[in-house]
Order: C-alpha cells, then sequence, then structure tokens
C-alpha cells in the first residue's frame, strides 16, 4: 500500500514549473512508486526490453514521446541517449510537466551531451523518514520552529526499542512491513547487490569487490564522524599492501553516483570573529540501515553498545533533517571550528533563515549540548546572517518541551516538516 511521500509537494511544484523532470535517488527509496501518482502514462524500460524500446525511439520517436502527460520514463539510464531526445523535444513544447525521468544513478547524467539546465530540473528522493513511516507522530513542525510558534510540552511515544529497530530497517518503502530479520535479509541483499553488480553497472571501470566491502565497513564504523580519508586508507592495509588516494577516491565517487554515501557538507557563516573554520564533511550514508548492514548491526546489538547506538541515532537524525528540510526549501550544514566547538546540523533556508541543531539521546547531555549551541549563536555575525530561528536538540528522550534558557527540546519520534 502506497504511504504518502513528503516530497509530493515540491515534485508538484517542479512539474508546474519545468518542462521534465528527473527524480534521482538510491535503488528502491521508491522514486517509480511516487512518480505514479504524477504519470498519465509511462513507459518501464528493464534489460529485457530496452533494445525494443531503442527501436521504437530511433524509428517511431513520436510513439514514444507520445501524451498524455506527464509520462514516466522508468529507468531511462538504460538508454541515455533518452535525455537528449527528451531535452531537444520539450524545446518545442508549450507548457510545463511534460516528462518524468526516474533513476538511481548519478553517473547516467555524465553520459548526456547536455545538462538540461532549465527544461530538465532534477529532484531528489531518499528513503522515508519516521513521519513517512508514520512512526513519528509529527507533533513538532520544524516549520514552526522556523516561525518561532510556542511549542506545547508533549510527550513521545517512540521507545528506545523501536528507534534501534528503525535504525535496522531503514526507510525503504518495501521494508516498512517487514519485522527486523526480514529487514536484515533485504539488506543483505541489497548490500550484496551493490558491491557485485551495480557498482560495475556505472562506469567502464571494475571494481573489485573486497575492496569495496572494506570501504563501506570503514565509512560505517565512522558514520556521523569526520574521518579522513586517510584513516580508510589505513583500514584498507589490513586487506592490501597500500592503496593510492586516488583510487579511494574513485570508490566513494561511485559510492556517491550510487547515492549510497551523502557526506554533511560543513557550513560558512559569517562570524563576528575570524575563527577558522573546518571544512572536513561528516560522513553518512543516505539511510542508516545502509551502514547497519554493512557491520551486521541488530538491535540489540546497539542497545547493548551506546556509543555504536549514538553514532547510528544521529544519522538516522540527519536523515530525517535532510527529508523535512528539502521540503522547506533548505539544506542542512555541520560546523566544527579550530577552537573545537561542534554543532551536528545546521538548517538554513533559501531565504536566509537558519536554525543550529545537536543531537543527543540522552538528558545527561542536554546542559552541556545547550551551552555550546548558544555559544555558537554568540559566534555569528547576526547583522550579516540575522539571529538563528531556533536553537534545539533532537534526542530520544520522552518530552518535547522548551527550556528556560530556550533552547527546544525535541525528540525525533515527534518531529515532521
Amino acid at each position: 500500500m502506497y504511504k504518502q511521500r513528503l516530497l509530493e509537494k515540491t515534485l508538484k511544484e517542479y512539474l508546474n514549473s519545468f518542462k521534465a523532470i528527473a527524480l534521482v535517488g538510491p535503488k528502491f527509496c521508491g522514486k517509480t512508486t511516487l512518480s505514479e501518482q504524477f504519470a498519465k502514462s509511462s513507459i518501464y524500460l528493464n534489460p529485457l526490453n530496452k533494445n525494443d524500446f531503442k527501436t521504437m525511439l530511433q524509428l517511431n520517436k513520436d510513439e514514444f514521446l507520445s501524451s498524455p502527460y506527464p509520462k514516466l520514463v522508468d529507468e531511462w539510464q538504460l538508454i541515455p541517449e533518452i535525455w537528449d531526445v527528451i531535452r531537444h523535444e520539450v524545446d518545442h513544447m508549450d507548457g510545463r510537466g511534460f516528462f518524468i525521468l526516474t533513476g538511481s544513478s548519478a553517473a547516467n547524467l555524465d553520459e548526456t551531451s547536455h545538462s538540461g539546465a532549465g527544461r530538465i530540473s532534477r529532484l531528489m528522493l531518499r528513503p522515508m523518514s519516521l513521519y513517512e513511516t508514520e512512526t513519528s507522530s509529527g507533533e513538532v513542525s520544524l516549520r514552526k520552529l522556523f516561525s518561532k510558534e510556542v511549542m506545547p510540552y508533549k510527550k513521545c511515544s517512540v521507545t528506545i526499542e523501536q528507534y534501534a529497530k528503525w535504525i535496522i530497517k531503514g526507510g525503504w518503502p518495501e521494508s516498512i512491513e517487514d519485522n527486523e530479520q526480514q529487514s536484515i535479509r533485504r539488506m543483505q541483499s541489497y548490500i550484496d547487490a551493490l558491491v557485485k553488480e551495480d557498482i560495475n553497472k556505472v562506469t567502464s571501470k571494475k571494481y573489485n569487490e573486497n575492496r569495496t566491502r572494506k570501504i563501506l565497513e570503514s565509512l560505517a564504523r565512522y558514520t556521523a564522524s569526520e574521518t579522513t580519508n586517510q584513516k580508510i586508507l589505513s583500514d584498507l592495509s589490513a586487506l592490501e599492501t597500500s592503496t593510492a588516494e586516488n583510487t579511494l577516491l574513485d570508490y566513494l565517487d561511485v559510492l556517491n553516483k550510487l547515492y549510497i554515501i551523502e557526506d554533511l557538507k560543513g557550513w560558512n557563516p559569517n562570524l563576528r570573529s575570524k575563527t577558522v573554520i573546518r571544512s572536513t564533511p561528516a560522513r553518512f550514508f543516505i539511510d542508516p540501515s545502509i551502514g547497519a548492514a554493512v557491520l551486521k548491526l541488530t538491535s540489540t546489538n546497539l542497545l547493548k553498545d551506546f556509543e555504536t547506538f549514538g553514532l547510528f541515532f544521529e544519522s538516522l537524525v540527519v536523515r530525517d533533517l535532510r527529508i523535512y528540510a528539502e521540503v522547506l526549501n533548505g539544506e542542512v550544514y555541520r560546523y566544527k571550528d579550530k577552537s573545537g566547538l561542534e554543532i551536528d546540523a545546521i538548517i538554513q533556508l533559501h531565504d536566509g533563515q537558519w536554525g543550529a541543531i545537536q543531537v543527543k539521546m540522552g538528558s545527561h547531555l542536554f546542559d552541556d549540548a545547550s551551552e555550546k549551541l548558544k555559544k555558537f549563536a554568540e559566534k555569528i555575525d547576526v547583522d550579516k546572517m540575522g539571529k538563528p530561528s531556533f536553537l534545539a536538540i533532537i534526542s530520544a528522550t520522552e518530552y518535547a518541551y522548551q527550556r528556560e534558557d530556550g533552547v527546544y527540546i525535541v525528540p525525533i519520534g515527534m518531529l515532521k516538516d
């Protein structure tokens, strides 16, 4: 059964603004199903029928591109020339929202001869947030935090055990109703397909399965941290004598193009002083379940190891914040400066509004996190950046409320866009 996605509104707006949309994201995140909610006709490409449709495109292009619109072309990358054909076609069409193209690799776009700028706009779909899976109650709205509405004191019904299970299960639409063991099997199959098949379909290069697994394991161990490439190379030395950094960069690039990893970039605000800002990105998977599967974690493992649990909880929070922020026309960043002051997430909207967030599972860490948020806010040049719309701690605790110092406490199991 289809569950409503937050990106529906954005996709509708894009269809009203552009002639064609390229909906991108990792395999099995629901791109096709979401597109079907808007498409009035469709072509589903697969390895068995692609030659037939390629012939149709060459001999009867009008039939391939025929209405009614919007027309979905699923897995368009199987016939890469589709991009340029559609780009050229919509140049001569009056109106908006003619085509939706879906694909699971950014490398597909490298094969096109033209970016499609102004005609084909790219929109990213991630796995589902806790709100979309109906786990989060949505009683606290990120939108309302930005508008400074008063947040009522409320209790969260999501337990620590549930957070552990959703880290393992992930936000994959097909796994929402699965039990944990079914989800683990599905994710192990996902990783196997990635390292044995998918990664070798991206470019003409061939990637070593064992090296890919080792890189994924290293990334999983360092999830939510600012790990250097040298540390990953050090992990690889256990597998092989030496790996060149350029080789590692090539593997990381492919994993990015497959939407498996998505680093969190540093935020560069205007500061009151000349504090040096660190620019090393933090390492994240597109969904925490990928890293959990690589490390063969279970919810029981997480509940016995709160250090690991905390890192994967932060990964869960960052995934959801990215989904919610995108709906609000915003982006998520990270901050760290030379003094060691680190802020887990900064959300900045396109209109310039911004809010700062620390991710802490337990209440015993709230006082320290609050002090860091306030110290950070004092460093910002508010004449140029404006004052923060909010300072918040995203937690795994029971209650949502505003502290006496003004910092919000928000259980991730209550948050929505």
